[in-house]
C-alpha cells in the first residue's frame, strides 16, 4: 500500500452537458445502476480542521459544523465569498456567513422550482485528480434524503466520471460526503481535469436548498478493498457463507442484534466466537429496535449503547466499535449518538468511498444481494482503488442464491485480464480499515 496512514491519522480525519439522473445514465462497461436505492448519507469525522467564524445558531459554535471539518488532504475550495462556482439553470448561489464549516462563508444553493440544482467550477489550468478523491461538507434543508452527484470532466468531447451518493432521509445538519466514483463515460484523463460539477437531484416543483463547504482532495492508496457485511446473524451466515469465505481465505463483518442472538435460525455466541477467532468482526446492528429514527435521541442512545456493550461484554470488543444502521435509516440524532459511541458506522449510500473515508459515521454501503445494481460500485471501486461495502442478508433458498453469491465473490476477486477493471478487491474488516489506513 502507498504510504499507509496510521490509525491515529485516520481518526484525525474525523473529526448531455448537464448532469443527468444517475439511474438514466448508460455506463461504459459498468451497467446502468449505481448500487442500491436505499437512503444513505455521508457522515463526518471528529477533527475540527481549521474551522473559523460563526456556525449558525446566532454565532454560537455548531458541533455538527465542527465535526464536518477535517484537516486531512488538501483543500480545493473553502467557499470564501461563495467560491468560484457558477449556476446552470436558475440556481441562486449565495455566500452564507451564518452556516459555516471552515473560513468565513459557505455556499448556499437554492432553486425554488426544484428539478436538479447544478453548479460548476472550471479550472484555469489542468487540475490533476489522478490518485485523488473528493469529499466535502454538506448541509441539506431540501430535499432531505435526496441524492448528491459529483461529475469530473476532462477537456473535449464528453469524457467524464460521476459519483452519486444517496443522502440520509433524516439528517438535516452538516456532515461529510465522500464521492466514490460509480459511473464512467469515455476515457477521461484524470491528470487534465477541466471542470467539476455538483448536482442535487430533486423533484420538479419541490424546492432545493443546500449548503456546501470545505471541499478537499484526499490521496488514493495502492490497494482496492471490500468489506463484506452480513446483517442479522442468520444461520446461513455460519453454515453457508463462513465455509465459502474460509476456503478463499477471506474475512467479513457480521451485524448482530442482541435480542436476536441464540435463537432458532440465528447464530449463537459460540459460533460468533469461532468466526471472530477466524478474523471476522462482530459488529453492532440493533435491528430488534426497528427504525431508530422513530425513537427520540435518549432512546436511540440507550439502544445503541446497550447493543454495543452487550457484544463487548461477550468478547467482541473490537467489532462492537463499528455500527451497521438498521433499515438503513438514520437521522440527525442517530448520527450525533454514533459520533460519540462508535469508531465507524455504515449506512446505505449506493456507492464506494475513497480510502480512508472522511465521513467515518456514514460510510456508504451497497446492496450486495442485488447482483445487478451492485455491479457498478464494485467494479469502479476495483478500478479506482476505493473501498466498497456490499451488505447481504439471507444466503440460500430464502434470499440470494448460493450460486449468485459465489458469482458476486468471483467478481470481487476478478483477476481475469479480459474482464477485470483492476487487480481485484482485497477483503478487510472495519477494524482493519482503521488499523491499515
Amino acid at each position: 500500500m502507498r504510504d499507509p496512514l496510521s490509525r491515529r491519522t485516520f481518526l484525525g480525519t474525523v473529526g448531455a452537458s448537464s448532469i443527468a439522473l444517475a439511474g438514466c445514465m448508460d455506463d461504459n462497461g459498468d451497467g446502468n445502476g449505481n448500487g442500491d436505492n436505499g437512503n444513505g448519507d455521508n457522515g463526518t469525522g471528529n477533527g475540527n480542521g481549521d474551522t473559523d467564524g460563526d456556525n449558525g445558531n446566532g454565532g454560537e459554535p455548531n458541533d455538527a459544523a465542527q465535526a464536518a471539518a477535517i484537516d486531512y488532504g488538501e483543500q480545493i475550495d473553502d467557499f470564501e465569498g461563495g467560491g468560484n462556482w457558477f449556476p446552470f439553470d436558475n440556481e441562486e448561489l449565495i455566500a452564507d456567513d451564518e452556516e459555516v464549516v471552515t473560513g468565513e462563508t459557505s455556499l448556499r444553493v437554492e432553486k425554488p422550482d426544484g428539478g436538479n440544482a447544478i453548479i460548476g467550477r472550471a479550472f484555469s489550468s489542468a487540475f490533476d485528480l489522478s490518485d485523488q478523491y473528493i469529499s466535502c461538507a454538506v448541509k441539506v434543508a431540501a430535499p432531505v434524503g435526496g441524492r448528491l452527484q459529483l461529475e469530473v470532466r476532462a477537456p473535449g468531447g464528453d469524457d467524464r466520471v460521476t459519483a452519486t451518493r444517496s443522502l440520509p432521509s433524516g439528517v438535516d445538519e452538516w456532515f461529510r460526503v465522500d464521492f466514490g466514483y460509480s459511473l464512467g463515460f469515455g476515457s477521461p484523463d484524470f491528470e487534465n481535469v477541466q471542470e467539476i460539477r455538483l448536482a442535487m437531484i430533486g423533484q420538479e416543483g419541490e424546492e432545493i436548498q443546500f449548503w456546501v463547504d470545505d471541499m478537499r482532495t484526499t490521496p488514493a492508496q495502492d490497494e482496492s478493498n471490500v468489506i463484506l457485511a452480513f446483517y442479522g446473524g442468520l444461520e446461513s451466515h455460519y453454515e453457508t457463507v463462513f465455509p465459502i469465505m474460509e476456503e478463499r481465505g477471506w474475512v467479513g463483518a457480521l451485524g448482530i442484534s442482541q435480542d436476536l442472538l441464540n435463537r432458532s435460525g440465528r447464530l449463537d455466541t459460540d459460533q460468533l466466537r469461532e468466526m471472530r477467532d477466524a478474523g471476522w468482526d462482530i459488529c453492532s446492528y440493533p435491528q430488534h429496535a426497528g427504525d431508530l429514527t422513530e425513537l427520540d435521541a435518549d432512546e436511540q442512545r440507550r439502544v445503541i449503547e446497550n447493543n454495543r456493550d452487550y457484544l463487548a461484554d461477550r468478547g467482541f470488543e473490537e467489532g462492537a466499535q463499528h455500527f451497521f444502521t438498521p433499515r438503513n435509516r438514520m437521522n440527525t440524532d442517530t448520527l450525533n449518538v454514533l459520533r460519540e459511541t462508535h469508531e465507524l458506522a455504515f449506512v446505505s449510500g449506493g456507492n464506494s468511498s475513497g480510502i480512508p473515508p472522511t465521513g467515518r459515521h456514514t460510510i456508504a454501503a451497497v446492496n450486495g444481494s442485488d447482483y445487478d445494481s451492485s455491479r457498478a460500485a464494485i467494479l469502479r471501486a476495483d478500478q479506482h482503488h476505493q473501498v466498497v461495502v456490499p451488505y447481504f442478508e439471507e444466503i440460500g433458498e430464502e434470499g440470494m442464491s448460493v450460486e449468485e453469491f459465489e458469482a458476486q465473490l468471483d467478481r470481487i476477486a476478478d483477476e481475469d485480464e479480459d474482464t477485470a477493471y483492476g487487480d481485484g478487491l482485497v477483503p478487510i474488516t472495519p477494524t482493519q480499515l482503521l488499523e491499515q489506513y
